[in-house]
């Protein structure tokens, strides 16, 4: 799901979902779906509830000397690799965002996971895209962005996520 050296709560290594993959790198075993939501949806909640956060990040863009120049470029990005792409990303960013307004997880781009060093992140080949696409921009006159901006910060279950989760584990719909 995501490199790390350091503890971030996964225990487990890669491994493959039957049916769609939810990046979480574990996987489930067949699970009740509740109506509305995706086996997708449902691999990411199990992951939040065996790992108690996940790594999220957003691509933004400033402009140096006007801090209330700000935007977001992309968001949410979670990467599973450094060689990510952007299809990828947009589709997960899709589900992670569909979670989000059923209010059962919580996208925080200021709060950092403690002791993870984000490495596939700002390692990742789309970051590197969008610095370089980022740079080019300011090269020309009067750039609207000159400086990209990469925000980490962590998806957590809600209390909302956690009852739904609970009900899934219950054998419940």
């Amino acid at each position: 799901m995501h490199q790390h050296d350091e503890y971030c709560g996964c225990d487990h290594g890669r491994h493959h979902h039957q049916g769609e993959h939810c990046h979480c790198g574990h996987e489930h075993a067949a699970m009740p779906v509740r109506e509305g939501i995706s086996p997708v949806q449902v691999d990411i909640l199990l992951a939040l509830r065996q790992r108690h956060c996940l790594p999220v990040a957003s691509f933004a863009l400033l402009k140096k000397g006007d801090e209330d120049r700000y935007m977001v470029a992309l968001a949410p990005v979670y990467l599973a690799t450094t060689e990510d792409t952007m299809e990828q990303v947009k589709d997960l960013g899709k589900v992670l965002s569909e979670l989000e307004n059923m209010d059962l997880i919580f996208l925080d781009y200021d709060i950092p996971i403690a002791n993870y060093a984000y490495a596939e992140y700002k390692n990742s080949a789309l970051y590197a895209y969008f610095v370089q696409t980022t740079e080019e921009a300011a090269r020309r006159p009067n750039p609207a962005f000159d400086t990209p901006d990469l925000e980490l910060g962590s998806i957590t279950l809600t209390e909302k996520g956690e009852n739904w989760v609970d009900e899934m584990l219950k054998g419940g719909k």
